[in-house]
């Protein structure tokens, strides 16, 4: 099967928007400004993952989480930065990003464009367990990622 991308409007024909904004939940929700398109993993393929693609408008940023299950992701589009445990990685076209089980982490837009990128996760996975009161504070009592996390 192929999905041709189309470059006017950064999508994939026959590629829905799927979660965050598509399913009604509202920017202030924990996130500002995403929208995700599931490429593949959802259409009886005989894998074992899915592969995503996510965008942030300007000033916008994914839930602060954390999941069993591993990401490994790829920007492609704009430019932006990610909490990742105790780290923040500045993240621009074709960077990766390697997200352990269990890690918190967060993808925030620096940029006046969207900021998109390809997320790879396991097909059958946990929900997402959001940052508690104690993580938000252990992260703005960190010299690298205070003041960076939003909410």
């Amino acid at each position: 099967m192929k999905h041709r991308f189309r470059k006017d409007d950064f999508s994939w024909e026959g590629i829905a928007s799927a979660g965050y904004k598509a399913t009604g939940e509202r920017d202030g929700e924990g996130f500002r400004g995403v929208t995700r398109h599931i490429i593949s993993g959802t259409e009886g393929e005989p894998s074992r993952f899915q592969m995503r693609y996510f965008e942030v408008d300007a000033e916008g940023f994914t839930r602060l989480e954390r999941h069993e299950h591993i990401h490994s992701v790829t920007v492609i589009r704009g430019s932006g930065y990610a909490i990742v445990g105790d780290e923040v990685h500045a993240l621009e076209h074709l960077d990766h990003v390697y997200v352990p089980p269990m890690t918190l982490h967060q993808f925030v837009n620096t940029g006046a464009t969207p900021f998109g990128f390809l997320c790879i996760v396991d097909a059958q996975r946990d929900r997402p367990q959001p940052a508690s009161a104690d993580d938000v504070a252990r992260l703005e009592r960190n010299a690298a990622t205070a003041g960076k996390a939003r909410r």
